[in-house]
């Protein structure tokens, strides 16, 4: 349990924000000790601030947590009198972010100032490859049969990973009510995907090309079998090579690609576009919203450039 917060704050506003949204997070299952942090780290941004004479929500730019980001990452453990650890300041970060889309949900703000902040998570990787949404454009526009349309439709539209694309069956396209069903996700839980009219007439014409596969799965290999997910990995890195942005991939970055590189992909898009991060949360079948909260990141880069502004 964090140690108590030395963060006093005045203005009524932030302290029933505060106290609400610690609510909040308990009525969505947070672990108790997960709510107290998060309570204590959103009135630390709420007493900085009233340090610089910011008292209304309204009023909060990215340019205030880009410097209260500047702050945290300079700022000393209560507990150890060292710079706070990266996992700490990613902590504190991912706080006041969810917060703002919190607060936007509920009308408290019209504009989300850190909705394109992304923070990187610092056990993740960090080169982990994802692809822009111009680039999943394109990957679609250099295909060359409807299989290679349809892995892309499963793996990117509806954020399958890849062994659940492998095992997907021919019975778990239910088109004409445009769901795929993935039967036995991670840790054998079953979920339900919607899809667009436009994915599912095109996965039904690629299903009407198999009708002579006596196999019930999905993608074939070409020996007819169950296609396995290192042939699936190939196949995208084949389509890849074939777009400008992957002509100048390193091999090592191609290594680094995969199935799963579309499902962080696609998570990724949603949440830019304004998803809820519990939305995304079901739709990529994750049993903690924490696993989902990995998908929000943003480099360094990025606040650097609104602190020179």
């Amino acid at each position: 349990m964090p140690l108590p917060s030395r963060h006093i704050i005045y203005n009524e506003i932030y302290q029933k924000e505060s106290k609400e949204y610690k609510n909040y997070l308990l009525l969505l299952g947070y672990a108790d000790e997960t709510c107290q942090s998060r309570y204590l780290y959103l009135k630390e941004f709420f007493s900085h601030l009233e340090d610089i004479g910011i008292y209304q929500l309204h009023h909060i730019t990215a340019v205030e947590i880009a410097n209260f980001y500047e702050y945290v990452q300079n700022r000393k453990s209560q507990r150890t009198g060292s710079i706070l650890n990266r996992k700490t300041v990613y902590d504190i970060m991912r706080c006041v972010q969810m917060y703002l889309g919190y607060a936007l949900h509920l009308g408290k703000i019209k504009i989300n100032p850190a909705s394109h902040l992304k923070f990187n998570y610092p056990d993740e990787e960090v080169n982990r490859i994802i692809f822009s949404q111009e680039q999943i454009k394109e990957l679609y526009q250099v295909t060359e049969d409807l299989q290679e349309k349809a892995i892309l439709h499963i793996a990117y539209g509806c954020g399958l990973r890849v062994n659940e694309v492998s095992q997907l069956n021919k019975e778990d396209l239910r088109l004409t009510e445009n769901l795929v069903i993935v039967q036995k996700g991670k840790n054998s839980k079953r979920r339900l995907v919607p899809v667009n009219d436009t994915i599912s007439n095109e996965l039904r014409a690629f299903l009407e090309l198999q009708e002579e596969q006596k196999s019930k799965a999905v993608f074939h290999n070409s020996k007819g079998g169950r296609m396995q997910e290192w042939t699936l990995n190939k196949l995208l890195k084949k389509i890849i090579k074939r777009t400008d942005f992957g002509k100048g991939f390193t091999q090592e970055e191609l290594n680094k690609i995969g199935i799963h590189s579309l499902r962080h992909s696609i998570a990724t898009h949603l949440l830019e576009k304004g998803m809820p991060l519990e939305q995304v949360q079901l739709f990529l079948g994750h049993s903690h919203i924490e696993s989902t909260e990995i998908y929000t990141h943003i480099t360094q880069n990025q606040l650097n450039e609104l602190l020179s502004e």
